[in-house]
């Protein structure tokens, strides 16, 4: 990979004052300088724009992305930003995270790994995060489970959710596959951890590169996750299942037959109008823990 190649950092912010600075100011002493910051705020009602609006003064590789288009919530506010982005590769940031201090370096590393032809085809590289309470006390060395995570050819990203949105890095090949939305896009990290997987290329950097902050705010944490709900309810997540009808359906002639053919599969697997034991004997054409394999017996 080029050197000099630019990453672009996107950050939605809500209502964040207690934590961004922290979290710009660990992007800002990144051993790799070579990085730009959009930010779009979601119309928050505390400080946050004000102090935004201070580092965009004093740092010209941070920039606010100003519109009329109001409140959108954490999704759409992540889908504006695409939009709006620019350089090849594309990182995403949570407002209230710290980011260690090699984060960007580990990745950039990661691309030079690979050959020109695979930083063009439909690229996700991801990594691992550390779990920490409000003072970035670190409460757990993983977030994802690493071993799953690194099993590339495997299937079991069809039951498990094993890629966290503030560690991603995209490309514009796969971007341009994801914009517009799909109306059944409910996280965005989800959705573009599936269409990497059928489409491209995921790589796990098997390292925890940022301290993920747990606190009262978190839209979405590891204490109220969907990988806790699904293990809660049952074994897979109803609006994942529409996610994935949805994109076999936008892509279809453009998916691999052999994917279409894994998702037709999925797709019996989770659909609870069927006859419960042969839904458990197709399972095992797939990577699942044996908790959640039992809940197609006993939770449909």
């Amino acid at each position: 990979m080029n050197q000099d190649k630019i990453i672009e950092i996107l950050m939605a912010t809500y209502n964040g004052e207690k934590y961004i600075s922290e979290q710009i100011d660990s992007i800002i002493n990144q051993t790799c300088k070579n990085w730009k910051l959009l930010i779009r705020d979601d119309g928050s009602q505390d400080k946050t724009l004000e102090i935004l609006e201070e580092y965009e003064k004093r740092d010209e590789r941070i920039n606010i992305l100003r519109d009329i288009k109001g409140n959108l919530g954490f999704v759409k506010n992540f889908e504006e930003l695409l939009k709006n982005s620019s350089e090849e590769f594309i990182m995403f940031s949570d407002q209230d995270d710290y980011w260690i201090e090699n984060k960007l370096e580990n990745y950039i590393n990661e691309l030079g790994t690979l050959s020109e032809k695979e930083q063009k085809m439909p690229l996700l590289i991801h990594s691992n995060s550390f779990v920490c309470d409000e003072n970035l006390n670190v409460k757990k060395k993983e977030f994802i489970n690493s071993k799953i995570a690194a099993h590339y050819k495997k299937n079991s990203y069809f039951f498990s959710y094993i890629v966290q949105g503030s560690t991603v890095l995209i490309n514009k090949e796969l971007m341009d596959i994801g914009l517009p939305f799909l109306k059944n896009v409910t996280l965005h990290d989800r959705y573009f951890h599936l269409l990497a997987e059928f489409f491209g290329k995921r790589i796990f950097i098997s390292k925890s590169l940022i301290k993920y902050r747990q606190h009262g705010g978190n839209e979405i944490g590891a204490k109220g996750s969907i990988i806790k709900k699904i293990l809660k309810k049952r074994y897979f997540e109803q609006s994942d299942r529409e996610l994935i009808l949805e994109i076999k359906e936008k892509y279809k002639g453009k998916i691999e037959k052999e994917k279409i053919k894994l998702i037709n599969k999925y797709l019996e697997v989770t659909d609870r109008n069927q006859n419960r034991m042969m839904r458990f004997i197709k399972s095992f054409k797939f990577k699942m823990s044996i908790k959640k394999r039992i809940f197609i017996l006993f939770k449909g």
